[in-house]
């Protein structure tokens, strides 16, 4: 059931569109199935990939909304520039499997909440053009225990936003990551009593988290929604590269969602 929930939550942020179209509705409810294929962590050549049936929820309030950018609280929001709520999810169901760290603590699924400032630089508001977002968040990683707070992350980036005939909404978004070295050790450092003569000791330390570049499109259908989207992660030039668990410079990732809306 866990994985269920943290799936949703992943697919919202990556796959959501915006939906001011369609804003006479405060509430769109329905069900339907996503998957994710993606690595056991950046830096990793082990993917795992899982399938769900997935919650679709839209909520148009005045603060608390779903919507392009996932789950958010817009507490102060002009056509040029917004000041809210963010967050991301990452999916980890399987990395106990991980060869590369094989008798060390599992690495579990994420959360992300912070502040977000967006400024927009093209268009009359924030459904369609360019606009500049930089948010800060905490991370938490979600166990079978309490929630452990494992780092901060900053992942500023320039989105486009756009549309193509026939209905389909685009976005397109790119800019690197920053994280604290709280984070990176969860990742990518080894602790001496892990450490073998093929895994030695390592720290990692705070900085550089490597580039991300993310597309999705989503399209609704009568009374279906279809979603997609599909994320590359370059981590050359960080300060971890040397760590043992870490295999290659480059990842890519994807994902899917496809549900009935029926409210």
């Amino acid at each position: 059931m866990k994985r269920f929930y943290i799936l949703a939550l992943c697919l919202i942020p990556a796959l959501a569109q915006s939906t001011e179209e369609t804003a006479e509705k405060r509430w769109e409810l329905g069900i339907g199935v996503g998957g994710i294929y993606a690595p056991d962590y950046k830096g990793s050549k082990s993917y795992r990939d899982y399938v769900a049936p997935i919650p679709y929820v839209v909520y148009r309030g005045p603060v608390i909304r779903t919507d392009r950018d996932g789950v958010r609280g817009d507490f102060l929001r002009t056509n040029a520039y917004e000041f809210t709520a963010s967050m991301a999810v990452s999916v980890t169901p399987d990395s106990d499997k991980n060869a590369l760290r094989e008798g060390m603590p599992e690495l579990t699924s994420t959360l992300e909440l912070g502040p977000a400032v967006n400024v927009n630089l093209s268009g009359e508001d924030f459904s369609q053009g360019l606009s500049l977002t930089l948010p800060v968040r905490a991370v938490v990683a979600l166990g079978d225990g309490s929630p452990d707070y494992i780092g901060l992350v900053s992942a500023p980036s320039v989105v486009h936003r756009g549309s193509f005939k026939g209905g389909w909404k685009s976005t397109l978004r790119a800019g690197p990551v920053f994280a604290s070295g709280k984070y990176h050790d969860y990742y990518y450092s080894v602790a001496p009593k892990y450490a073998l003569p093929d895994r030695p000791e390592y720290n990692a330390s705070s900085g550089y988290n490597g580039f991300n570049l993310q597309g999705a499109l989503s399209r609704r259908f009568s009374d279906y929604w279809y979603a997609f989207y599909i994320r590359y992660s370059n981590i050359q030039g960080v300060n971890f590269d040397d760590s043992p668990l870490v295999e290659t410079e480059h990842n890519v990732s994807g994902g899917f969602a496809i549900s009935w809306v029926f409210l």
